[in-house]
């Protein structure tokens, strides 16, 4: 009797712990370079490898060299440039709800490259939104560079960029809104109206080869199952320029020179929408 009610009870907390876990899947990183972190929710910082999942509270953190890239649950993905701060709000994706998609983040520094999932495609249009100290933007499925300039982009006044490479998004401020359709560029400064701009003031950025490309999902999958074998994670490309040994530098060979966006151009600050 004794025994089963040891049972019992392990049994009891073991379902406590399950149900306690985050609800639904989260993002997880799948490719690195430089220096990256993630700060949990509870504050703990923990190192970026990959494999580490970012839930719902967790801010995503590059160093001024450091690149990372994030599939979510849903299929969407995301690459961050150097020096960024991105926080995860809040994330729900379950296949069979459609009507209950939510996906809400804070750019809080820096710029990221995203391309959509499955949220705000299916039953809930407004479930995906990105905030940041200038703007809030409403995401329709697409993709597009972003970047937050607060003092630190040179020349470029402050404000949130936007770049849309396809689909569309809509981007509001106090001041008003504005609809981004593919090939277009807006700019949202502080106070101000937001504007679309004549061309691409420099947002983009290349990823070192070691980051593939946003819409090659394979490379993902490949990342994750070898981290799961205990093989080391994906790492900075050596000073010779050769990858490194391993499935995820067997990633880097692949995409090499082919892991560009159409915003980008040879050198950061140079970006023409195409």
């Amino acid at each position: 009797m004794q025994n089963r009610k040891t049972f019992l009870a392990v049994l009891l907390l073991a379902l406590g712990t399950l149900f306690t876990l985050p609800g639904w899947a989260q993002g997880t990183i799948t490719h690195l370079s430089g220096q990256v972190s993630v700060q949990k929710a509870d504050g703990k910082s923990v190192p970026g490898v990959a494999g580490v999942q970012v839930n719902a509270g967790d801010t995503v953190i590059t160093g001024v060299a450091g690149y990372v890239r994030v599939a979510m649950s849903d299929g969407g993905e995301m690459v961050l440039r150097p020096d960024s701060q991105l926080k995860v709000e809040s994330y729900k994706f379950v296949k069979e709800a459609p009507a209950e998609d939510n996906f809400v983040f804070s750019m809080l520094k820096g710029g990221l490259r995203t391309i959509t999932g499955q949220i705000s495609k299916r039953g809930n249009r407004d479930a995906y939104k990105l905030n940041t100290a200038t703007a809030t933007v409403g995401i329709r499925g697409t993709q597009f560079d972003l970047r937050v300039c607060l003092a630190n982009c040179g020349a470029l006044p402050d404000g949130t960029y936007l770049a849309v490479t396809f689909g569309s998004v809509q981007a509001s401020n106090p001041q008003g809104s504005l609809n981004l359709a593919a090939g277009q560029v807006g700019h949202l400064p502080p106070n101000q109206p937001p504007v679309i701009l004549p061309r691409n003031p420099g947002i983009g950025f290349t990823p070192p080869p070691v980051i593939p490309k946003l819409d090659e999902k394979k490379k993902t999958t490949s990342s994750i199952s070898t981290q799961e074998q205990g093989t080391p994670a994906t790492t900075d490309q050596p000073a010779s320029g050769k990858p490194k040994e391993g499935a995820a530098a067997t990633a880097s060979q692949t995409d090499s020179g082919t892991d560009q966006s159409s915003t980008d151009t040879a050198t950061e600050g140079e970006c023409s929408v195409q």
